[in-house]
């Protein structure tokens, strides 16, 4: 039972020296979020241009349904 407390221990000690040193090494990014969020977002050059990809295509099959 011990040696299973001293392990659980110990896991939670790297995990916890894992996560500071993730902290410290991502906390320079924080200030620029959009720089490392989502690819489909509004301030994405590819968010962007599907929008307008999607827009141009529902406004073809709204033309053509209509003429049909």
């Amino acid at each position: 039972m011990v040696d299973r407390d001293e392990k659980r221990i110990g896991q939670e000690k790297k995990a916890k020296e894992q996560y500071d040193q993730w902290r410290e090494l991502s906390q320079a990014h924080w200030s620029h979020w959009r720089a490392w969020g989502s690819w489909f977002s509004w301030g994405s050059p590819v968010g962007l241009g599907l929008f307008f990809v999607l827009l141009a295509l529902s406004t073809a099959i709204l033309m053509w349904a209509i003429k049909f």
